[in-house]
């Protein structure tokens, strides 16, 4: 999945074609977007593991790509493919063995990729620094998955599933010009999807709290525009 991603970076560089926007947004322009950031869950899963509810986000990395064109000098529309990667909650047991004791370790993590289409409404498109609200809804693509660690080392077990489901975000976000033909900005961004926590439960031997779970998370992204 993170292969299709860069894959997606570097033929959305060569393939678009754009125009300036220093001096503001106008009618007819075209704009692509490279972004990257930091998320994290705003829920837990909907899975129990050894009697403990846990979280599928705890920290995780985003970063996409999208292409908007303007009609008009408020409104873009066109498409956006972004990729997020989360840490959940982890499990940690002391066993003990004939010489040392042991340790056994259990790591939740989950990823998406996101498949959308996208707008922007800007709301002072004629300033030099500009306001927007970026959003989007579309495909969402989900991976759960549990890693096994023995005394700190990966096990071969691991455990997954996949999930497909509609999702969407919408945020606020902040530009500045970086020249006659790029800008650079900031975005906060509300995400949601859902992922259907009990197949990962009944794969390991989990408890159901919530069988189809609906999962948010808060994003913050540098933007590079051109």
């Amino acid at each position: 999945m993170k292969k299709v991603i860069s894959l997606l970076f570097v033929l959305g560089i060569f393939l678009f074609p754009v125009k300036g926007f220093s001096q503001g947004i106008y009618s007819g322009q075209s704009l692509v977007t490279v972004y990257g950031g930091v998320g994290t869950a705003l829920e837990k899963s909907g899975m129990e593991l050894d009697g403990k509810r846990i979280s599928w986000g705890n920290i995780g990395g985003e970063m996409g790509l999208s292409y908007l064109y303007f009609p008009t000098p408020f409104l873009g529309l066109g498409v956006d493919v972004h990729y997020a990667g989360f840490q959940g909650s982890d499990t940690l047991e002391y066993l003990e063995g004939r010489h040392h004791w042991h340790t056994f370790e259990t790591d939740f993590e989950m990823h998406t990729l996101q498949l959308m289409a996208a707008g922007r409404v800007n709301l002072n498109p004629n300033s030099y620094v500009r306001f927007y609200i970026p959003f989007g809804a579309g495909l969402v693509l989900s991976e759960g998955e549990i890693k096994y660690r023995w005394d700190d080392y990966p096990c071969e077990t691991e455990d997954y599933d996949y999930d497909a489901s509609f999702g969407w975000y919408a945020g606020l976000g902040v530009e500045f010009p970086a020249g006659d033909s790029r800008s650079w900005g900031l975005e906060a961004r509300y995400n949601a999807f859902r992922y259907d926590d009990g197949l990962l439960a009944a794969d390991v031997g989990g408890d159901i709290v919530g069988k189809t779970a609906n999962h948010s998370y808060l994003s913050f992204v540098f933007t590079y525009k051109w």
